[in-house]
């Protein structure tokens, strides 16, 4: 990686729980190999060969410590799952030397232990061809028999030979997949194993020491002139091809580089490194670690790197190897002096050396070094070096948790600090919760997440705390007791977290630019500094002003450049003055709002105060600070620049504003580069450096301003200068610190994860906002992140890539490292606040981040002018989600301002291309409303409404919707005046009639009718009628009885003939749908007040015209109501018919009179049943359609109202003799009834007491008598008859009555019915009569006379009965009544002829 300007640590968030795969491989040693041998614990990595998606930016990392291998797998692309696995190799500690291989189809992983030698072959991530399993680790669902499977392994003897045990290794993969392995034994020999693949086999071979020549000459070399004793014994070995032979390059103790064929098993170079160095000649003493030696291969060219390590000092040389006249020799590029650290590794690549240390004098601290590979006496041409150059590493958590904000507790402080993302792991949390609870349950705390190992950290320091009170303690005791508590815990914490963070190895690859450094838990990454990072971060003798020769802004002047370069110098030294405390209550300052220039007053004064408690000024500062001032030759021009190039928007905003027409494709390295889980963490990292580095230079900047202005300094600062400082430096510096202040804290907030129904809520909300297209929420976020990485999680990353793609062109491909940067720096624009851009506020709002958006809008109110509209109305829809409503609405109607000036008002919410303002603030008040309709807050968006109805012009086509919106929310509220006037008010008349249908509706659902009839509704008063009478006719009858409300409507506009024909139409309907006494009941009720109606009337008025069914095409259909009508079979309306021709009826008083009656009639039929219980849903008699009167006559019949049966017959012209049959029938039935009570109640609804005697024969006399007028005889006649077909007796009465009526007709019913002697009786009685006994009896108005009128005799009659008397005259009694009533006749004949001769002698 080339270290332009530097290097700098980044780690990305490890702190999730990792389950580890746990394997024990069984080498086949014996126990005793492990006696007393110990092995370096290190750690590496390897980077997968760029072949394709799967490839790109993958990665292996191991830590090796005794037996145990840890491997896992990582990727920036790709989430890999199950990629953590542990080897264990049983009995046998695993030698340095590990190494990764690729061939088409595997992964193989070569080691060596102690006493074997081992090959693991892992599918490819290439040739995993299901796509459901790519984002599979190839170590996932690894176990011991899949090992077992694909793992070759030969157990080396030892007890051959005096060599040794082996110490150190090396592992390389050769042609056709030959393993070679390479030990170097103690004895100064090298063991060689080779395994071929196919077939397989095993060859060793031992290579012994260096020559026979040099054995001897050491033989005869003095002692003092000999080399270090067992100074052959290799340190470090390296495997690398060298012109086609494998070659072995090893170190030796002595310090001399060898190297060995390891197809002709003998040492083929021996290079003495000390030659290379200062202290060529000397005898250096073995220091208290062993010598390094690593090796890479970039473009065919081999380069080493070699670490020796002398109690004298310390060298690190690079050398590239080559062969020369058939010779293998090495060429000499570099000797370095590193500091007398400890060293943990070393790595190479073609253009730097790096190394890992941990200081001598700090065993906690750790440095990472890096050098420039070039030729002694070239330099970097960047930093102007050419030694060993710091790179800057993260620094530990502090020590104590600093309590500067007031307003938080000391248990809330320590949570946030021990629970923040990317700050401890789960695991080091974990292992401090265990001394407090050593019985906890793991698996089941890791279950539930962050939140259930937070709240097991609560109890166990709840439970801690309440051990150590006792009831004496004071308030302030008990606070000391719980801040020592929380301070132990956090003490544990970072003691398990620094053992995490010690490294133990180095991983670096030339073509993809990355290092890597491997600690015990995690890894960290080395990018490339910017020049911020530079200026703050390098040490001031390394940055030279040459370095920003490139760097925009910086590069426009170089006297300038200079003096910016110059500023650090008291820049830095005020950062050293403001202690870590200061440092953080300065932040908190900023979260409470403070001004930063007030802030940085005080701890300027601070500063030049000093320590001592005087009160004096605290000379040694201000003549730092003066001196290093005086040396910057413009510091106004400095100051001016660096506050420009701070500007993450460069001072044009608008740039950050992403087209989306000028969107071009995205290459497919650029789109999938750093978009995994650890990519964005790394990305995130980085942006977070970013905003620290350039805050602490904003707050340095401002505090040195502040120093440089006090009257104090002596500074040389001329009045003027001192005037621009403080009219314009000083408030651009104030404004980038607030700004950078945000962005900081945003990259450190935690986000909060929503729940399901906030997700959806928000999807709802963003649909009716049309946004749904552009942003969907988060998914659910599995562990805790900060809000920055869930933006790059997101829609952050599309628009970075977009924006950083015209800047990095190419490069993406070779080099993550080169998109990093650029990509981190991107993403920090797109959420600096002081833009046109409002990408990261808007992702907020898809994401749920509402109390986020809370804080966001918060820290920016008072002093960021961009965007401001916007920010509030994110406020409001945060507010409102949070049940806030109240304060929403104040919210959301301020934001009303920026529907002009704020694009995302524009563009996103109004979502219209127009100037109007006021146009614009009626379609950005339609949009709150909405909202709040999502929430039912009906008081508030009437309130949205009126303010939008305020600013609206009366042309605005949106006036009539926001009158019909008024209207709704009013009505719904039951405001009906309010509701009324909205009404009226409405320009549109098709709302306005949608409106007054839903009023109607509305108020006689309520039961408000006086409200509805007394409004004035003017010329909208036909619509009414309209409406209410297609309600009426539409609504179910029994349920919505609209005509009610129409009737009271005409009644009160004294229209009565109206009224009465709407209560007649409502009994017609009621006829056809009222079943059950209820609706007749109502019939009866509209009938009488229809009736009650026209007697209001005069006499020739009082008629209805009676209401026909309402066909397609009826003119008092409601306009636009389309309810019914017919469509075609693709859904258009079908053409109306034309209209069918109704015949006009007119309906008197009589006519509607006589309806009544007959409802009536059934109302009492259907009341008498129900109280005798008769009436079912089964069995009912007025079950099913509408009866006519001939059908109520019959039930009222079979239901014994024979009163009101024949009364209704009388109506309607209907012959009562089947009502006069059921009644003769019922009176014969009564005889045998036992229940006397039930007929008693029915002759009471008859009209018949109880003091009447025979009730039923009394109904029946009365009825008959009643309705039989004059002579007829047909009631008579269908009782008699009904009688005799029963057998029964005629009583007396009626055939008395029949007598006088017809006799003649009496006397053939007789006859006809076989009833011999009543004939006869009833014709001597007749006979009688005409000769003048009893003549009224018998129905004769006068007996025979000469001056009477002429009488009637029933001769068919008589002849009839004389034939049946005949024909039974055997009969001695037939025989009398023969003679009986022939004598009669004899007699009346005698009469008649002396009658007639008399009346014959009188007209003669």
């Amino acid at each position: 990686m080339a270290g332009h300007l530097g290097s700098r640590e980044v780690v990305p968030d490890q702190s999730s729980y990792v389950v580890w795969q746990n394997i024990t491989v069984d080498t086949g040693a014996a126990q005793s190999t492990l006696q007393d041998i110990k092995v370096p614990e290190y750690g590496g990595g390897y980077v997968y060969v760029t072949n394709g998606p799967l490839t790109r930016n993958r990665y292996i990392f191991w830590r090796v410590n005794h037996d145990v291998v840890e491997l896992w797998e990582e990727s920036l692309e790709l989430n890999l799952t199950q990629n953590y696995i542990r080897l264990r190799f049983a009995d046998t500690p695993v030698l340095e030397g590990l190494s990764v291989h690729e061939t088409g189809q595997y992964v193989i992983i070569l080691l060596a232990t102690v006493s074997s030698v081992h090959q693991i072959r892992l599918v490819h991530p290439s040739c995993i061809k299901n796509k459901h399993r790519q984002s599979y680790s190839i170590f996932s669902e690894q176990t011991h028999q899949t090992i077992k499977e694909h793992h070759s392994a030969h157990v080396i003897n030892h007890s051959a030979g005096n060599e040794g045990l082996p110490h150190t290794a090396s592992t390389h993969l050769g042609q056709n997949e030959m393993a070679l392995y390479i030990l170097a034994q103690s004895a100064g020999t090298l063991l060689v194993v080779q395994m071929d693949a196919l077939p397989f086999a095993v060859h060793t071979h031992t290579i012994k020491h260096a020559s026979l020549i040099n054995r001897l000459f050491t033989g005869f070399v003095p002692g003092m002139f000999r080399p270090i004793k067992g100074g052959e014994t290799v340190s470090s070995l390296v495997l690398n091809v060298v012109n086609g032979d494998t070659v072995a390059f090893g170190i030796s103790l002595d310090g001399r580089l060898r190297a060995w064929s390891c197809s002709k098993l003998e040492c083929i170079m021996a290079h003495n490194t000390l030659e290379n160095t200062a202290e060529v000649g000397s005898k250096m003493q073995l220091g208290a670690q062993r010598h390094l030696i690593r090796s890479c291969e970039d473009n065919g060219k081999l380069y080493l790197g070699i670490f020796l390590n002398f109690s004298e000092k310390q060298l690190l040389l690079v050398y590239s190897p080559s062969i020369s006249h058939g010779q293998l020799v090495v060429s000499h590029i570099k000797t370095l002096y590193p500091p007398q650290n400890d060293l943990v590794d070393l790595t190479i690549t073609s253009t730097h050396i790096w190394s890992t240390w941990i200081d001598a004098r700090d065993n906690d601290t750790q440095i990472v070094y890096y050098a420039p590979i070039c030729s002694n006496g070239d330099v970097d041409p960047a930093l102007q070096v050419q030694g060993m150059v710091p790179v800057a590493l993260c620094p530990l958590p502090d020590k104590e948790v600093p309590l500067t904000d007031s307003t938080q507790e000391p248990q809330e402080a320590f949570l946030n600090e021990l629970f923040k993302p990317n700050r401890f792991s789960a695991s080091t949390l974990l292992k401090a919760l265990h001394i407090y609870r050593r019985n906890l349950d793991t698996s089941r705390v890791l279950s539930g997440g962050i939140a259930s190992l937070q709240e097991e950290v609560k109890i166990a320091m709840r439970e801690e705390i309440e051990s150590r009170l006792t009831e004496d303690l004071c308030e302030e005791e008990i606070n000391e007791i719980t801040l020592d508590a929380w301070t132990s815990f956090y003490s544990h914490t970072l003691q398990y977290h620094q053992v995490g963070l010690k490294a133990v190895g180095m991983m670096s690859e030339s073509t993809t630019g990355v290092v890597s450094i491997i600690r015990k838990h995690g890894i960290s990454f080395l990018r490339p500094m910017d020049a911020f990072d530079h200026l703050a971060l390098t040490p001031p003798d390394l940055v030279h002003p040459e370095a920003f020769a490139t760097t925009p802004i910086l590069s426009e002047d170089t006297v300038i450049r200079s003096a910016v370069v110059a500023l650090m110098h008291p820049l830095r030294f005020i950062q050293q003055q403001v202690a870590g405390n200061i440092a953080s209550a300065f932040n908190v300052d900023l979260f409470h709002l403070q001004a930063p220039d007030q802030v940085c007053a005080t701890i300027a004064s601070m500063l030049i105060i000093g320590d001592d408690g005087s009160g004096g000024v605290d000379q040694m500062v201000l003549k730092t600070i003066s001196k290093q001032i005086s040396k910057v030759s413009n510091i106004v021009g400095a100051i001016q620049t660096l506050l420009r190039a701070l500007q993450l928007d460069l001072g044009n905003p608008d740039e950050l504003v992403l087209d989306p027409a000028a969107c071009n494709a995205v290459p497919e390295g650029l789109a999938k580069a750093l978009s995994s889980r650890l990519g964005t963490s790394v990305a995130a990292a980085v942006v977070m450096q970013i905003a620290e580095v350039r805050l602490e230079l904003c707050r340095n900047l401002l505090l040195l301003q502040h120093v440089a202005l006090d009257p104090c300094q002596q500074c040389h600062i001329t009045p003027e200068s001192a005037g621009v400082i403080r009219s314009t430096l000083m408030p651009q510096t104030v404004l980038l610190t607030q700004a950078y202040y945000t962005l900081f804290h945003l990259t450190n907030v935690p986000v909060v994860q929503p729940s399901a129904v906030m997700i959806e809520a928000s999807l709802r909300q963003l649909s009716l906002l049309s946004m749904s297209d552009s942003f969907k929420p988060s998914s659910v976020v599995s562990q805790p992140m900060t809000v920055t990485e869930l933006f790059i999680n997101g829609v952050g990353s599309t628009h970075a890539r977009n924006l950083v793609l015209p800047v990095i062109g190419d490069k993406v491909c070779a080099m993550w490292t080169h998109l990093l940067v650029p990509l981190a720096t991107t993403i920090a624009q797109l959420i600096w606040p002081i833009s046109r851009c409002f990408v990261f506020p808007e992702f907020l709002l898809s994401a749920c981040q509402y109390s986020i958006i809370q804080e966001y809008v918060r820290l920016l109110q008072n002093w960021c002018e961009w965007n401001s509209s916007s920010r509030k109305f994110l406020m409001g829809m945060a507010l409102l989600n949070q049940g806030e409503a109240r304060k929403a609405y104040y919210w959301l109607i301020q934001a009303a301002d920026g529907v002009i000036t704020d694009d995302f008002l524009a563009t996103s919410v109004i979502q219209v291309d127009e100037n109007n303002q006021n146009h614009l603030k009626v379609l950005y008040y339609l949009k709150v409303v909405l909202l709040f309709e999502q929430f039912n807050q009906p008081d508030l968006i009437l309130e949205v409404i009126k303010t939008g109805v305020s600013v609206a012009a009366q042309d605005d086509p949106n006036l009539a919707v926001l009158y019909s919106l008024a209207f709704k929310y009013h009505l719904e509220l039951e405001h009906y005046d309010e509701a009324f006037t909205a009404l009226t008010a409405n320009p549109d008349v098709d709302r306005q009639r949608n409106c007054l249908r839903q009023l109607v509706v509305t108020l006689h659902e309520n039961k408000a009718l006086q409200t509805l009839v007394n409004y004035e509704y003017g010329a909208l008063e036909d619509d009414v009628v309209t409406i209410i009478e297609n309600r009426a006719r539409s609504a179910d009858i029994l349920i919505n009885n609209y005509y009610d409300l129409l009737f009271a409507f005409h009644v009160l506009k004294h229209n009565y003939k109206k009224a009465a024909h709407v209560m007649y139409e409502c009994g017609l309907r009621l006829n056809q749908e009222g079943i059950g006494q209820r609706g007749l009941r109502q019939q009866v009720k509209c009938y009488l007040t229809c009736l009650n109606c026209l007697a209001h009337l005069p006499p020739d008025h009082a008629w209805i015209v009676k209401p026909v069914p309402h066909v397609s095409g009826s003119e008092d259909k409601e306009a636009g109501d389309e309810t019914g009508a017919k469509r075609s079979s693709d859904g258009t309306l079908a053409p109306v018919g034309r209209k069918i021709t109704q015949q006009v009826v007119v309906l008197e008083v009589g006519d509607i009179q006589r309806e009544y009656e007959l409802i009536h009639a059934r109302l009492k039929l259907r009341k008498t049943q129900t109280e005798q219980g008769k009436f079912t849903s089964k069995e009912g008699l007025l079950q099913g359609a509408p009866l006519n009167a001939e059908d109520t006559v019959s039930l009222l019949t079979h239901g014994r109202l024979y009163r009101d049966a024949l009364h209704i017959a009388e109506l309607f012209g209907i012959q009562a003799t089947p009502v006069i049959q059921g009644l003769a029938v019922a009176c014969l039935v009564s005889e045998s009834n036992a229940d006397k009570m039930q007929d008693w109640q029915l002759l009471a609804e008859n009209g018949i007491s109880r003091d009447s005697g025979n009730g039923w024969w009394t109904l029946l006399k009365e009825l008959v008598m009643e309705h039989e007028k004059g002579r007829q005889t047909q009631l008579h006649q269908a009782v008699v008859l009904t009688f005799l077909q029963n057998k029964a007796s005629i009583p007396t009465w009626l055939i008395n009555s029949y007598k006088k009526r017809n006799c003649g007709e009496l006397l053939r019913i007789f006859v006809n019915n076989g009833m011999l002697e009543d004939g006869v009786r009833l014709a001597c009685e007749y006979i009688d009569g005409l000769l003048g006994h009893g003549t009224a009896q018998v129905g004769l108005e006068n007996a025979l006379h000469t001056n009477a009128a002429p009488v009637w005799v029933p001769y068919t009659a008589l002849d009839h009965l004389l034939l049946e008397l005949n024909e039974v005259q055997h009969k001695e009694h037939y025989r009398l009544l023969q003679e009986k009533l022939k004598t009669k006749l004899s007699t009346y004949q005698e009469c008649l002829e002396r009658v007639t001769k008399d009346l014959v002698r009188l007209q003669a």
